[in-house]
Order: C-alpha cells, then sequence, then structure tokens
C-alpha cells in the first residue's frame, strides 16, 4: 500500500513538470538578418533563452519571459526557453536581407520614369500609391501618374525595404475672376491654385491684360480669351477664361406671370441677375427684393427691374394686372405668443337636411410667428365654416385648441361665411384659443354610449370622441382627451375651488353639456358625467341615471339644429317644472318670435314654425327662473 502512494506523488510531480511552461509566442517564425523579433513567454517568467546557432541568429532576454531574437545570417536556428527542468523551444528561418536600394532620381515628373536598382537580385517591387507611381515589379522602373510623394518597395523573402519618390507637374488649375468688364475699366483675375506665370490676351484691340498682374483693362464691346502659361521643370500648362467687354448697360428681360388675385402671391425673375425690383403702385401691387409681387388691390401695376452696368443704370418694365380676390382668406391668430409649426385650415359646409358638416378643402401653412395667412381659391356659392388646429402638436392639459372663426371651440357657435362665387370674403381670422394649466386633486369622469343607453347590452360606445372641461366661470377650456374603446373618458389634476361643464365635441352632432359639476375640497371627483349619444337627432345629452329616468344636476336648454331650415326645436333638461320665455330677434333687434312655453321637469322638447323666417342671422334667448340662454342662430332655408 505504501508504495502504491509513493508512485502517485512521482506522476503527479512529473505531469507538473511537463507541463510548467506555456508555449512561447511564436514558436515558429521568419526574421530578417539585422531585423529582431520578440519572443514571449509571460507565464513562465525568469527563465533563460539560448539560440541553437548564434552565428545565424542570436537571442538575449529582454524582459520577464521576453525574448529579442536578431537575425544574423541566413539559416535556420532552433530557439529554447529554460526554466528549472523544463525547456520549450521553436524553429526560426533568417532570410537574406534585401540589401539596399540605388539609383533613381526624386522628383520626377508625371509620365516620367526613373529606375531603381536593389543591391540583392530575387525580389520584386510595388508602389505605396499607384496613383502617385507605378513600378516595375521585376524591371524597377518607376513611372509618375499624378503629383504626389509615395513609397516603391523591394521585397525579399519576407523583407522588406523602400525609398520614397516625388512626382511633380507643371499645373495651371483655373482662372478666378469676373467674366465681365466695361470699356475703360479694369477687373483682377488670378489663378485658383496662386501659380504664377504669363498673361495674355487673344485679341488686344478688345482687352489687354498685364503680362505678370493678371489685370484686364476693357477696350471695345466684344468677347476675349485671356490665357495664363506657367512653366515649370516638367514642362509649360495653360489654362483660359473667355472675358465680355461691354460699353452699354442691358437691363435684360422679366420672366413670370402678368397677372395675380388680391392677397396672392407670384415670383418674377430677370436675368442678368443682381439687380432691384420696384412697383409702380405699392396700393395695387408690392414687390419684395426677390422678386415676389403680392397683390394688395384690384388694379395693375408697372414692375420695375433696374440693374446697374457700364453706361449707367438700366431698367426694363413689365405690367402686372391684379384681379379682384375670389374666395376666402384671412389670418390664423396666435395673441401675444408665437407659434412654430405647420398649421391645418379646414373649410367646412353644412347640409340641413343630414345635419351633416363636410371638410370641402383644406390648406396646411408653416407659421413662424403670431399669425399666419391662409386662403381659398374660386369657391362656389354656399354657407361656409372655418377651422384651423395645429397638426404637429397633439394637445392635453394645455397649448393651442382646434378652434373656429372667430373664436368659437364648437362648430355651431362658429361665425358662418355666407360666400357668393366670384366674390371675396377677407379677414376672416382664426383667433387661436390656448388651454390653461391645471394641478390640483380634482377629477372628472364618464362613459359616452350611443344608442337608447337605458343600461342595457345594446348600448355602443362611443370611441374616439373629442371631450372637453371647461371652467364655467372664465369658459376657457381647461383640458381635452378622448374617449377609450369601451367609451370612457377622465379628467384629473383639476383645481377643486371651481365649477365645470363638461362638453363633447363632434362635428354633427349638437351638444349639451354636462353643467354645474362643483369641485371641492371636500368631494373633489365626479364619476358619472355620462353622455347619450343621439346618431337620428344628431344631439348627445347628458344623464345621471341609467334605467329609465334621467334627472339632471342642473337645468339646460338646447337649439337646433343651428344653421335652422323650416323647424327648431328647442330641447330642455329641467330640475323642476318652469315657465320659459322664447324670443328670436334679428341682428338690428327686432323681434321675430317672442312665445311663452311651459317646461316640465326632465327632459322634454318645442318646435317652432321657421318657415317664414327669411335667411340671415339671428339671436335666440331662453329665460326661465334658473336659465338664461343666448345664442347666433343661422336660418338658411
Amino acid at each position: 500500500m505504501k508504495k502504491l502512494i509513493t508512485l502517485s506523488i512521482l506522476a503527479t510531480m512529473l505531469t507538473y513538470a511537463s507541463y510548467a511552461l506555456s508555449p512561447f509566442l511564436p514558436s515558429t517564425g521568419t526574421v530578417c538578418i539585422g531585423s529582431t523579433l520578440h519572443l514571449v513567454d509571460s507565464l513562465d517568467p525568469g527563465g533563460t533563452w539560448t539560440s541553437s546557432n548564434p552565428s545565424v541568429a542570436t537571442v538575449t532576454s529582454v524582459g520577464s519571459g521576453v525574448g529579442a531574437l536578431t537575425g544574423v545570417s541566413a539559416g535556420v536556428v532552433s530557439i529554447t526557453y529554460t526554466l528549472g527542468a523544463a525547456s520549450v523551444y521553436g524553429s526560426f528561418t533568417v532570410n537574406p536581407s534585401p540589401g539596399t536600394i540605388s539609383g533613381g532620381t526624386s522628383p520626377i515628373c508625371v509620365s516620367s520614369s526613373t529606375t531603381l536598382t536593389a543591391s540583392t537580385s530575387g525580389g520584386y517591387w510595388t508602389s505605396g500609391s499607384t496613383y502617385v507611381a507605378t513600378v516595375g515589379s521585376s524591371s524597377g522602373v518607376v513611372t509618375g501618374s499624378h503629383a504626389g510623394t509615395t513609397s516603391i518597395m523591394y521585397h525579399l523573402g519576407g523583407c522588406t525595404i523602400h525609398k520614397t519618390v516625388t512626382v511633380i507637374a507643371t499645373t495651371a488649375s483655373s482662372i478666378t475672376g469676373p467674366t465681365t468688364v466695361c470699356a475703360g475699366s479694369t477687373i483682377t483675375l488670378t489663378d485658383s491654385s496662386g501659380a504664377s506665370g504669363i498673361w495674355s490676351t487673344s485679341n488686344p484691340s478688345v482687352a489687354t491684360v498685364g503680362s505678370s498682374s493678371g489685370v484686364v483693362t476693357g477696350v471695345a464691346a466684344g468677347t476675349v480669351t485671356i490665357s495664363l502659361t506657367v512653366t515649370g521643370p516638367c514642362g509649360t500648362a495653360t489654362v483660359t477664361r473667355v472675358i465680355t467687354v461691354s460699353a452699354t448697360t442691358t437691363p435684360g428681360t422679366i420672366s413670370g406671370p402678368s397677372t395675380v388675385m388680391v392677397g396672392s402671391n407670384i415670383t418674377l425673375s430677370a436675368s442678368p441677375s443682381g439687380g432691384s425690383w420696384t412697383s409702380g403702385s405699392t396700393s395695387i401691387a408690392t414687390i419684395t427684393s426677390g422678386g415676389v409681387v403680392t397683390g394688395v388691390a384690384a388694379g395693375t401695376s408697372v414692375i420695375t427691374y433696374t440693374i446697374a452696368g457700364c453706361s449707367g443704370p438700366a431698367s426694363t418694365y413689365k405690367t402686372v394686372t391684379v384681379t379682384p380676390f375670389d374666395g376666402i382668406s384671412g389670418h390664423v391668430l396666435f395673441g401675444s405668443g408665437a407659434h412654430y409649426g405647420n398649421v391645418k385650415v379646414w373649410l367646412i359646409t353644412y347640409d340641413v337636411p343630414t345635419h351633416s358638416l363636410t371638410a370641402t378643402d383644406s390648406v396646411s401653412v408653416a407659421c413662424s410667428g403670431t399669425s399666419v395667412y391662409y386662403q381659398f381659391l374660386s369657391k362656389p356659392t354656399d354657407s361656409y365654416r372655418v377651422k384651423a388646429a395645429i397638426v404637429d402638436t397633439f394637445f392635453t392639459g394645455t397649448g393651442y385648441i382646434p378652434t373656429y372663426h372667430d373664436n368659437d371651440f364648437y362648430w355651431y357657435n362658429a361665425l358662418v361665411i355666407p360666400h357668393v362665387s366670384g366674390t371675396s370674403d377677407i379677414n376672416k381670422d382664426i383667433n387661436m384659443a390656448v388651454g390653461t394649466i391645471t394641478s390640483g386633486p380634482g377629477f372628472i369622469a364618464g362613459d359616452v354610449y350611443t344608442g337608447a343607453n337605458k343600461g342595457t347590452a345594446g348600448a355602443i360606445p362611443a370611441e374616439n370622441l373629442h371631450i372637453c372641461v371647461v371652467n364655467s366661470t372664465s369658459g376657457q377650456i381647461v383640458q381635452q382627451t378622448y374617449t377609450d374603446a369601451a367609451g370612457h373618458y377622465s379628467f384629473s389634476n383639476l383645481p377643486v375651488g371651481a365649477t365645470y361643464y363638461v362638453f363633447p365635441d363632434s362635428l354633427n352632432f349638437l351638444t349639451t353639456a354636462y353643467t354645474s359639476i362643483n369641485l371641492t375640497s371636500a368631494t373633489p371627483s365626479m364619476s358619472i358625467a355620462h353622455f347619450t349619444m343621439h346618431t337620428l337627432s344628431k344631439t348627445i345629452t347628458p344623464h345621471t341615471q341609467s334605467v329609465n329616468h334621467v334627472t339632471p344636476v342642473s337645468s339646460s336648454v338646447a337649439a337646433f339644429p343651428n344653421p335652422a331650415n323650416d323647424k327648431l326645436f328647442i330641447r330642455w333638461e329641467e330640475k323642476a317644472a318652469e315657465t320659459a320665455n322664447i324670443v328670436i330677434a334679428d341682428i338690428t333687434g327686432r323681434e321675430m318670435y317672442n312665445a311663452t312655453i311651459d317646461m316640465n321637469e326632465g327632459t322634454g322638447i318645442r318646435a317652432i314654425d321657421m318657415s317664414s323666417f327669411v335667411n340671415g342671422l339671428y339671436i335666440i334667448t331662453v329665460k326661465t327662473a334658473t336659465i338664461s340662454y343666448s345664442n347666433k342662430l343661422q336660418v338658411q332655408h
């Protein structure tokens, strides 16, 4: 038993001795005579390096586990690294030296050649940059290709020597300076590379040139070729430039349209360039320094283009006719704050029988200030509304809110533009409204459904409906959002101590707001501000009970449709039965309708015959003990 243990220990010791050294790197390789190759066994420092034949290569220790192998003469040598009883070794070849490069000249010219010679034969030649110079692989003949410097290398047995060769060329890059000169005046020409040479002219009777200065003097009208000849060690090079000598001023011609509409722009151009623009009548048309003409009023204006020249300023003319504006135009106004980005404006018509609005046209304009101009041209006779919105931002808490002309958030309160084809409706400005920053614990939420919505399974959620919450005192939209797939919406971060109303805003639907939502510190939330979206009557109405009975949180009234045709409907939500006085007056204040009706508790509706009313704008008021309603009413048969 003791003998077996002794043998096991000995075997372990022998194994350790065999693998104590890691192979040094590299274990084989080549080196040139006079060159040095470093060998590394960094995992086992402290050993000794030896060469099998120091006349072929020597090796010395230059660091911990690092040996320097230096070629002495051509041949093969074995290098050994020894640490204790263990050794590792490698075989290395020492290649003969390529010797030295002789002969040849530098610099050489482009397209010329020179021959290099290596003192040791049997190798081959290469060029570091064949763009600058090429070299015959066996001949050593170097030929210049382009100006520059490159290394020409000679390779033998894995060893390389090199020689630097410079290639030069006689060049004149290009002539810079004016291309025209007046008779009796001078211009100065130069070479773009700074090269100097001899200047000459093809026709001294048209223009002369200083042979060393490049100063050209105009003599008589015509064209002449000015040449620059540069002479260098590699020959000569010549570049030319055609110069026109003028004796008079040529104003050129004006190109571009001859008519422009009031409020619209056209662009004129002229040749030669560099002149100035003026309008003969700025009350008819204006023009910028870039040739942009803007129609101001109907009529004609003579546009003048003036250019300076050899015989003084000269002008050319173009008559521009400004036609009356045919369409609808205005500005989107951002108040005291500037907006930078795209603004979209829609032109909207209303179809009375179907209670539907249609965007018949739209335009996107780039705004970079407090206002931006929009226009719709050549529109047929109809009644229109215009609406603007910022299209590159999404308003949630604050920001500019989509707004109708003049400054209303809701389509049925927007000013109507009764446009007649061929006439102008200008200054239909849209005052963009801004939401306010809110902060507080207040919370309002609810649901919007289409259909009867009496708690049955058949109710359909109204998805992606625009919902606004408004401060009832200031009338300012505080936040806006959209209903989700379940028809649900919510607002948070609302200040308490204020009264709000919630307003679903949808084209074609007349909305009765959910009003008198008073948030206090004691009751900061209200989560049942629900609405029903009636697709047949095109109305959206609030409710607080889900089965068979709707009890409004406050009395409210609405008049629809607006614009009205033959019938106008008054719809109310009453907390208690009361008497209402309804008055419809024209814009001069003359009463056209006056009636007293009984409003029962809950929801009710009353029709008013409008067939005798002429088309136009009216004011409708409805007053009870708890309601004071007033609104603009458009009648359109």
